[in-house]
């Protein structure tokens, strides 16, 4: 009986993941040209473009995005809060998922990223650097678009956790969404991890589901209940991972 030669079909599959690491890496330059040219005479068809590309990112690798959304009513106005931030793919992942309009804070590490940090950036998105006033300067921008009905995305930890175990919480997101009296939908992303761990460069195909959870309403919030709502938040958290991590699916 004739036995696989693993080696060869490794490299093979090595070379096809390449191919198609170059062909993405190739066409992104240009349709982010295309993304920014027509955003200056129309913002939202721009959007649609840019979006085009993840949705094209997700059918070259294989990425199956599935979302579960509790909530009937439409979400507009509203914080969606990242609970679980695990992996580069994250904002590919949920960037056609999230009602329009929206906008993203995202932090300096990530608009550092070639190419899919320099879109964040230049499509006009808020950078959060790590220091307090520039946090409360992109929260008081924030508010009026919220109140507009328009929608923010934002990681509640700030960062990728390096072992897919929850980080420190930081207070920016619950702060934004008292401040405007927004409606916070926390959001679990679910085998994204496994799709594209921290460190590692080769992206595996499979089925990544982004899970909009009961919203939260804020409007009867201060101020001084933003620890305690962060610590809600860290507990819905806990058991929506806890439930999948026994395989609920």
């Amino acid at each position: 009986m004739k036995v696989p030669n693993n080696r060869a079909a490794s490299r093979t599959n090595s070379i096809g993941y390449l191919a198609r690491l170059l062909v993405a890496v190739f066409l992104l330059l240009p349709w982010v040209s295309i993304v920014m040219l027509v955003g200056l005479i129309h913002r939202e068809i721009g959007f649609d473009i840019g979006l085009s590309y993840a949705r094209f990112f997700h059918k070259l690798f294989g990425l199956r995005v599935h979302v579960e959304n509790e909530n009937k009513e439409p979400l507009r106005g509203c914080v969606f809060i990242l609970l679980n931030q695990t992996s580069l793919l994250d904002g590919l992942a949920a960037a056609s998922t999230i009602p329009r309009p929206w906008r993203v804070i995202t932090n300096i590490e990530y608009a550092m990223i070639p190419f899919f940090g320099w879109v964040v950036a230049l499509w006009g998105h808020v950078i959060v650097r790590q220091w307090p006033a520039q946090a409360k300067k992109a929260i008081e921008k924030l508010t009026g678009f919220l109140t507009r009905g328009g929608n923010v995305w934002m990681s509640i930890e700030g960062r990728r956790s390096k072992d897919g175990q929850l980080s420190l919480y930081k207070k920016g997101s619950v702060v934004l969404a008292i401040q405007a009296k927004a409606a916070i939908v926390p959001v679990v992303h679910l085998w994204v991890r496994e799709c594209l761990p921290y460190g590692e460069w080769r992206i595996r195909p499979g089925d990544v589901t982004i899970r909009f959870l009961r919203a939260v309403p804020t409007r009867e919030l201060q101020y001084e209940d933003r620890v305690q709502l962060i610590e809600k938040l860290r507990g819905i958290a806990e058991r929506e991972l806890g439930l999948n991590e026994r395989g609920d699916r």
